[in-house]
């Protein structure tokens, strides 16, 4: 063969050598383009995502803000002729947007509803306080063997009741722990409590947010297990709460006077008593066993007309002064903030029922009286106008019942972006000081 054919033949073969190599260069390029270019975009994805949950999660956050600045409002410009004045202003911030989010704050309450806005935790019994008395009633059976459990659990010493547990049972537990001897922090801390199983306190609602989720309203497809009937069965919290607190913020959105420590003209100011009249309130309050609702059906003093005027020259207290009283003072220390009382003007007709077995005239009687207001229930003393009311049982209900709120559950779910994006933040305000103070806060 020729030298120069020979020449050609191998410079022909290291040509079509080369093309390989190159076409397999420029394959392996376009896998790692590819490969660099989907893992940007998932990685660019990523990043929206996590881009739209941060936004909503502040778009939460600035429905709880909208909310508690509404609340510090009215704790410092109350509406003393407006029950519900607070109530309709947090309704109307219920939803919202900021740039790059919306927020939506709702509750389902014991009947089923649902309604916008911040969930009153005075709708409920305080199981800190009389509330307890009301289980065994509204929970029979199941109460009947652990309210003894429950009460050794709040109370101070170690002696069990009959049927009750104290610290030696659950520290034979394989998960020990010690009963709390005190009130209650969260409802949810009723779980720990012999007798009681997460089922009887939540019910359906598994995150207890107050509010019905997707997976509490469908069935078997996930847990909770539930009735898909669109429709929050919340188990022994939808009845109870251990937030709720008394006193706090008054209608004169002045500081509550403390009766061992006020001054008798503070007093007349700013309840419109008399000075006898004043006199004759602090001479009571000097009792140990003296309480504001006592003031309903309780002369003033000795008098020479039988005790129908009280003490002689000292004239009855009228309702609207016995409302000051009740809404201006305490006899609670102010750095032990007493358990809450329910709020008239919130509390379900369902719980009413439970309550007040046998006498659902009182019940129906005291729900037209509210549905009749737009400003709501007033004052306690607006139920002596209810049929048949009598002076001990109008103390019963004060004892009871209020007609303000101090403390209220947010939750407040905010979304964001083409991701739909959620997080949902439940927080516990107290709003009975300004600033308002947050007593729980959690996400979600």
């Amino acid at each position: 063969m020729p030298l120069s054919c020979l020449k050609k033949t191998t410079r022909s073969h290291h040509s079509g050598s080369v093309i390989v190599v190159v076409i397999w260069a420029i394959a392996i390029c376009a896998l790692l383009v590819s490969s660099l270019m989907i893992f940007a975009g998932r990685q660019s994805m990523l990043g929206y995502e996590a881009l739209d949950q941060v936004r909503a999660r502040w778009a939460a956050r600035a429905g709880v803000e909208e909310t508690i600045a509404v609340m510090a409002y009215h704790t410092l410009q109350p509406e003393p002729n407006d029950a519900l004045a607070i109530n309709l202003d947090m309704e109307g911030v219920h939803e919202g947007k900021t740039e790059h989010g919306t927020w939506s704050i709702l509750y389902n309450d014991l009947d089923g509803k649902l309604w916008p806005g911040p969930m009153d935790e005075h709708m409920k019994l305080n199981v800190n306080g009389d509330g307890r008395g009301y289980l065994a009633v509204i929970f029979s059976p199941l109460s009947w063997g652990v309210s003894p459990a429950i009460e050794d659990w709040i109370d101070e010493d170690d002696d069990p009741r009959d049927l009750g547990v104290e610290k030696d049972y659950y520290l034979s537990l394989d998960s020990r722990y010690e009963p709390r001897n005190d009130f209650l922090w969260h409802i949810g801390e009723m779980e720990l409590i012999a007798g009681l199983e997460p089922d009887d306190i939540r019910g359906e609602d598994w995150n207890l947010n107050n509010r019905l989720d997707d997976n509490e309203n469908d069935g078997e497809g996930s847990l909770p297990d539930d009735e898909p009937d669109d429709r929050l069965d919340g188990g022994w919290s939808a009845y109870l709460t251990a937030s709720s607190l008394s006193d706090g913020a008054t209608v004169s959105g002045l500081p509550r006077l403390y009766f061992p420590a006020i001054i008798t003209e503070d007093l007349i100011e700013r309840t419109g008593l008399d000075p006898s009249q004043a006199a004759a309130v602090m001479n009571l309050a000097s009792n140990d066993e003296f309480t504001l609702e006592s003031l309903i059906n309780t002369p003033l003093g000795d008098s020479d007309d039988g005790g129908e005027s009280g003490t002689t020259g000292v004239n009855p207290l009228e309702d609207w002064q016995i409302t000051a009283l009740f809404d201006e003072t305490t006899i609670n220390k102010l750095h032990q903030q007493a358990v809450g009382k329910l709020n008239i003007n919130t509390v379900t007709r369902t719980l009413l029922l439970d309550m007040y077995q046998g006498q659902e005239d009182l019940v129906e009687n005291i729900l037209s009286m509210r549905r009749n207001r737009a400003e709501g229930i007033t004052s306690i003393m607006d139920l002596r106008e209810l049929p048949g009311m009598t002076d001990d049982q109008l103390v019963e209900l004060a004892q009871t019942f209020t007609t303000r709120s101090n403390v209220y559950t947010i939750t407040s779910r905010g979304r964001s972006g083409p991701s739909g994006a959620e997080v949902e933040i439940v927080t516990v305000v107290d709003r009975s000081t300004v600033p308002v103070r947050i007593i729980e806060y959690r996400e979600e």
